[in-house]
C-alpha cells in the first residue's frame, strides 16, 4: 500500500488523470461485457402488428409467463431467441382474436342454451372472420374488414332483397391493389357466401375510394348503371388500350433507335356498343334430277293407282298411277354477338430525335403501322417525323401538310414564331439571371464574413472599464499603503498623503 501511495505521489497531474480515466474505462467495458453476456438475445416474434393485436398477444404472453419486450414503436414483439418458435406455435394454437375478427372457433365452446338468433349472429361473425383472414394472406394487404348484409328468410317469408358484401382494405406503404386482385376478392366473397354475385361486392381502400367498377352486364348481375360509372369504365377501357398500343410501338422504337430516342403517342376511339346480328338462310338440297337442279328434301312420298272405265268401242280399261311427294327445304339460323371494345379509329404520332430522310420516315411509318395493325379503311392515321424537321417547321411561318385523310392545309399562327423566339430569349435571360444571383450570393457572403471578423476583434479587445469615484479612492489608498510598506518617500514618488 505504501508503495502504491509513493508511486501515486510521484506521478504528475496528467499521469494521475490518465490513470483514473483508463481505470474507469476498463471497469465500464467489463460491466458492459458482463451485462451483454448475461442478457438474453431477443428476436422478433411478430412484426407490423396493429395496437389491438399487440395488446391481445402481450396479454396472452403474460398468461404464459414468457418474458418479452416491445420494439418499433410498439408494433413488434420480441422474445428470447431460444423461445421464438416455441412461443409462436403456442400462440397460434390458442384462440387469440387477431385483427379483431374470430373465425369458426367461436363454436368450440358453444352453449347448448344458445338461442337461434345468437347462433345466426355467431355464424355471420365466423364467416366475416374467415374471409378477413383469407384476404389478409394476399400480398400487400396490411389490414382488412369484411361486412356481410344477408337478408333474413323464413318459412313463410322470402326476402326480395339480395345479399351484399363490402370489403375495406388497408394497403402497406407504397403498394396498391390491381384490378385483377380486386376482381379476385370479389369472386372470393361471392364463392364463400350463398346467393352473392361478384358484382354485389364493394371493395374500398383505406381512403374510402371504391376500387370496384360497376358493370351493367348479365354476368355481374347488375341491371342498371349510372352515367358516372359507365363513363369511368369507358375511360378505363380507352386508357388501357392506349397504354397497350404505346408499349408495343415503344418496344419497336427502343430496339431500333435506343431507349429514350423516340416518343410515341396513340389515341384510340373505341366502339363500346353491344350488338347482336341474326342471319337466317335457306339451304336448298339437290334431288335425284339428272341435271342436279336444287330441290327440297323429301320428307314424305306416296303413290296411288286407279282404273278408269274403257271408252266406247274398246274392251280393256286403263290403269292410272298417281305419285305425290312432299319436300322441305333446309334452314340455317346464325346469331353473331359483337362485343364492345372494338377499335373504331386510331391515330398515331411518332417523333424521332435522329435526323431521317423521307425514305427512312416512310419505312418507319410502315413498320409502326404493321406493329399497331394500321387499317386505312377504318380511318387510321400515322404521322412520323424527326426532331429537326419538327423544330424547323415550328420556326417556319407555315407547317407542312400532315399525312392525314381529308386533312386541310394548316398554317402556323404568328404566336408560334413568337413562342419559339421567346424560348430562345428566355434561355439567355435565365443565364444572365443566374450570373446576377451568383454575384449577389458572393456579396452577401463577403458581408457576413466582415461582420464575423469585426465581432471577433471586438471580443478580443474589450472596451476599458470606467471606475466610479469610490473605486478610484480605494485604489489610491491601496497604492499609498503599498508605498508606505516599501519605505519610499512621498516626495520622491510624488504621491500626496
Amino acid at each position: 500500500m505504501a508503495h502504491f501511495i509513493d508511486m501515486w505521489t510521484g506521478l504528475g497531474r496528467g499521469a494521475r488523470t490518465g490513470l483514473v480515466a483508463g481505470s474507469v474505462a476498463i471497469v465500464s467495458v467489463m460491466i458492459a461485457l458482463g451485462v451483454w453476456a448475461y442478457h438474453p438475445e431477443h428476436q422478433i416474434l411478430f412484426a407490423d402488428l396493429a395496437p389491438r393485436d399487440a395488446g391481445a398477444m402481450t396479454a396472452e404472453l403474460d398468461k404464459m409467463k414468457v418474458p418479452y419486450s416491445l420494439g418499433e414503436n410498439g408494433t413488434a414483439i420480441l422474445v428470447p431467441r431460444e423461445m421464438v418458435y416455441k412461443t409462436r406455435l403456442a400462440l397460434m394454437g390458442k384462440e387469440v382474436p387477431l385483427h379483431g375478427a374470430v373465425g369458426f372457433e367461436v363454436f368450440n365452446n358453444a352453449d347448448f342454451g344458445m338461442t337461434e338468433f345468437v347462433q345466426k349472429v355467431n355464424y355471420l361473425r365466423a364467416i366475416q372472420g374467415e374471409l378477413t383472414r383469407t384476404i389478409l394472406a394476399i400480398d400487400g394487404v396490411q389490414n382488412a374488414r369484411v361486412h356481410l348484409a344477408i337478408p333474413e328468410n323464413g318459412l313463410f317469408k322470402k326476402s326480395v332483397t339480395k345479399p351484399k358484401a363490402s370489403v375495406t382494405l388497408t394497403m402497406k406503404n407504397g403498394q396498391a391493389m390491381s384490378e385483377a386482385q380486386v376482381a379476385g376478392i370479389q369472386r372470393l366473397v361471392a364463392a364463400s357466401v350463398t346467393d352473392i354475385a361478384s358484382g354485389d361486392v364493394t371493395v374500398l381502400d383505406q381512403h374510402g375510394v371504391a376500387l370496384t367498377r360497376v358493370q351493367g352486364d348479365e354476368e355481374s348481375g347488375a341491371g342498371s348503371v349510372d352515367a358516372s360509372s359507365a363513363g369511368s369504365a369507358q375511360l378505363d377501357a380507352k386508357r388501357s388500350t392506349e397504354e397497350y398500343m404505346v408499349k408495343k410501338v415503344t418496344a419497336v422504337l427502343d430496339r431500333t433507335f435506343g431507349p429514350g430516342q423516340a416518343i410515341a403517342s396513340v389515341d384510340i376511339v373505341l366502339n363500346l356498343d353491344r350488338a347482336r346480328l341474326t342471319t337466317e338462310e335457306v339451304i336448298p338440297a339437290k334431288g335425284k334430277a339428272p341435271e342436279g337442279a336444287p330441290t327440297g328434301v323429301t320428307v314424305r312420298e306416296r303413290q296411288s293407282m286407279r282404273e278408269d272405265a274403257a271408252p266406247a268401242g274398246k274392251q280393256a280399261s286403263a290403269t292410272v298411277t298417281t305419285s305425290e311427294s312432299d319436300y322441305q327445304v333446309g334452314r340455317r339460323v346464325e346469331q353473331t354477338s359483337v362485343a364492345a371494345g372494338t377499335v373504331r379509329r386510331m391515330t398515331v404520332s411518332v417523333v424521332v430525335k435522329q435526323a431521317l430522310t423521307d425514305a427512312q420516315l416512310a419505312k418507319l411509318r410502315e413498320v409502326v403501322g404493321l406493329a399497331l395493325g394500321f387499317n386505312a379503311q377504318r380511318g387510321d392515321a400515322i404521322v412520323v417525323n424527326s426532331m429537326d424537321r419538327l423544330v424547323s417547321a415550328i420556326a417556319s411561318p407555315a407547317l407542312p401538310t400532315p399525312d392525314l385523310p381529308n386533312a386541310a392545309p394548316a398554317t402556323v399562327p404568328a404566336a408560334a414564331v413568337s413562342i419559339a423566339s421567346a424560348g430562345t430569349r428566355s434561355v439567355a435571360d435565365r443565364a444572365s439571371a443566374e450570373v446576377v444571383v451568383w454575384i449577389l450570393a458572393a456579396l452577401v457572403t463577403l458581408i457576413a464574413l466582415a461582420v464575423l471578423v469585426h465581432a471577433l476583434l471586438r471580443r478580443r479587445a474589450p472596451a476599458p472599464v470606467l471606475l466610479s469615484v469610490e473605486q478610484r479612492e480605494k485604489v489610491l489608498q491601496d497604492v499609498r499603503r503599498w508605498v508606505s510598506a516599501q519605505g519610499v518617500d512621498d516626495a520622491v514618488t510624488g504621491v500626496p498623503k
